[in-house]
């Protein structure tokens, strides 16, 4: 009888050291939980600002490399027409700074091609943190089912509930709470 007695006070401290162990794993799920949709918009919001900023500065690029192939044109024009030295010199100077404007408008495209590279670096924080979420659906179903015979489909709905929960804008304590209720109560 003394066995059983000590089988037992060790089973009644593991279950203790459990509920531990889960109450730590619950504050940063939630935290998480509740960061993590408001991260993923905040990306997204970013790439899409950034790709419509890039595509409106190519643009505006396009037309200033446009007007200073016609000023480049229309300088060597009246430059064939041998005018005279102070407006040979002038349009000398003109034909200069229209060269030096091309090869800055290059040098944007250069640096545009970056800020290209800076939404794909993005779209791959964005696949980080999907799998993320992925997990920690994962962690909060585990926590929720623990201990239970649930059947497939049982776990199968909690699962599309905690993902549709995490696929939000935001996410109230109201709602987590709301989860935890509903497929709290299910099961043995």
């Amino acid at each position: 009888m003394k066995e059983i007695e000590e089988i037992v006070k060790e089973l009644i401290e593991n279950v203790r050291e459990l509920e531990r162990v889960i109450e730590n794993i619950k504050k940063p799920v939630a935290e998480s939980s509740q960061l993590l949709p408001e991260t993923a918009k905040n990306i997204k919001d970013v790439m899409a600002y950034l790709e419509d900023t890039s595509h409106s500065i190519m643009n505006l690029l396009e037309k200033v490399n446009e007007n200073s192939r016609e000023i480049g044109k229309e300088v060597d024009f009246l430059i064939s027409l041998n005018p005279v030295p102070k407006i040979k010199d002038r349009l000398l100077r003109i034909k200069d700074l229209n060269d030096k404007n091309m090869a800055t408008v290059l040098e944007l495209y250069t640096h545009l091609s970056f800020h290209d590279l800076a939404g794909q670096q993005l779209k791959t924080v964005m696949d980080v943190l999907e799998r993320v979420k992925s997990t920690l659906v994962d962690v909060i179903v585990s926590q929720m089912t623990a201990g239970r015979d649930l059947k497939e489909e049982q776990v199968s709905g909690i699962k599309g509930k905690v993902s549709e929960l995490l696929s939000r804008d935001r996410i109230s304590q109201e709602d987590v709470d709301r989860l935890f209720e509903e497929f709290g109560s299910q099961g043995g």
